[in-house]
């Protein structure tokens, strides 16, 4: 009798384990159990599973028994040969998919996950002098797909008038940190010069010296020793997203303006520091918005001013630089946001009259010095007073000032 009850012992206690097992939440370590091309991971509402710092360690965790989508966009899981599948948590480190449990560092991709773009997908700007393209992950082939950045942009001129997408607070601290980037993309039917050429700064002296009408003085307009060359201006910046695959899927050039270096690497920088930090000490979700304003002016050798276009044709002038970039940040679960506005233009030696009134002294979260003229004069409005300037900004309704 004793024997039978060991054996009724043993088989209790195994299926009390399995039982446990099935109960435990999945937990990953980020940076010890993900394969080195890791698949996309979203949830049962199709947003994408990020990290979270739970101590020192970046953590992902799902709760037991809850549906993942695995996937990899644009190339297959090795093991599966699929670009997608459904799975379960199964406690731990493990996924079942179809029956069989699978250690997620054993669902790598063939190769990085690659974003895509889906064009025309509405009318935006004033009057509508804009289309809307989506920047974002093809999950399912067919139906869906992920957004992660979208632009409005204006084809006549071809500039990006703003980008929109959100910051996750909760998640930001846990985000891949990867000192290499990849190149800028430009896909094609957006722009007719080549974007490469007129980012380089040869490109740009020669454009200033037949702009302003005398070498000279376009070496004294571009000097990179200065920081004084027209840089791609991220709107949506890489170090907003959480994973290397997001990150990586800003770099398109509908994502980015003509911003001088010293003002990208400068006001506009801390700016977008300044926005990381706001939603890592709240933990919540901005709304945020970047975008471009009028065109730049410089005067020639015989002090006219000249507007500034970085792609020059016999027939045409395109993609203009700014004068301004500007960045609305929105709190949707508080109804709060802010406008913030940098001059592009690192050659004043006054500060120009803004387009609103300037509340930078009442928003606490603006903590780097917006009178440095050199590295972009920055001041700060109401969303409503920055919408009646610049009637591009979006709509966001009544909201209060986001101060702190």
């Amino acid at each position: 009798m004793m024997g039978i009850r060991g054996i009724i012992n043993t088989c209790l206690l195994f299926f009390m384990l399995i039982v446990l097992a099935y109960g435990q939440d999945c937990v990953w370590n980020k940076d010890t159990d993900f394969p080195i091309d890791p698949p996309l991971l979203l949830d049962s509402s199709f947003e994408l599973i990020r990290p979270v710092m739970e101590g020192s360690l970046r953590i992902v965790r799902v709760s037991s028994g809850s549906s993942v989508t695995v996937a990899c966009p644009g190339t297959l899981i090795a093991n599966l040969g699929q670009p997608t599948v459904e799975a379960q948590c199964a406690g731990g480190t493990i996924l079942a998919i179809d029956g069989t449990e699978w250690e997620l560092s054993s669902l790598m991709c063939a190769d990085s996950v690659k974003e895509s773009i889906h064009r025309n997908l509405g009318t935006c700007g004033d009057a509508n002098v804009g289309d809307i393209h989506s920047i974002g992950f093809d999950v399912y082939e067919s139906s869906g797909y992920y957004e992660l950045i979208r632009v409005c942009f204006e084809p006549i001129a071809e500039t990006t008038l703003y980008t929109q997408h959100t910051l996750y607070g909760a998640n930001i601290a846990a985000k891949d940190v990867d000192s290499s980037r990849p190149s800028f993309k430009t896909s094609t039917g957006f722009f007719s010069v080549s974007m490469s050429t007129v980012y380089t700064q040869d490109s740009q002296l020669q454009l200033m010296t037949d702009l302003l009408g005398d070498s000279d003085l376009a070496n004294s307009i571009i000097d990179p020793s200065q920081q004084l060359y027209f840089a791609k201006g991220h709107m949506s910046p890489d170090a907003d997203f959480v994973t290397e695959a997001e990150q990586d899927a800003t770099y398109y050039y509908i994502n980015a303006l003509p911003q001088w270096q010293a003002f990208n690497n400068g006001n506009w920088k801390y700016l977008e520091y300044a926005t990381r930090d706001l939603a890592t000490a709240h933990g919540s979700e901005l709304t945020v918005y970047s975008g471009g304003w009028k065109i730049l002016q410089l005067d020639d050798i015989n002090n006219n001013p000249v507007d500034i276009y970085l792609g020059l044709t016999d027939d045409k002038a395109v993609v203009p630089a700014p004068a301004v970039t500007w960045k609305v940040v929105h709190e949707e679960s508080t109804g709060l946001a802010a406008a913030v506005i940098g001059v592009n233009n690192p050659h004043i030696t006054s500060p120009p009259t803004p387009l609103c009134s300037d509340l930078c002294s009442s928003l606490t979260w603006i903590d780097f010095n917006v009178d440095d003229l050199a590295h972009g004069y920055t001041y700060c409005c109401t969303v409503d007073d920055l919408r009646q300037a610049v009637p591009h900004v979006p709509d966001i309704g009544s909201v209060g000032l986001l101060t702190n």
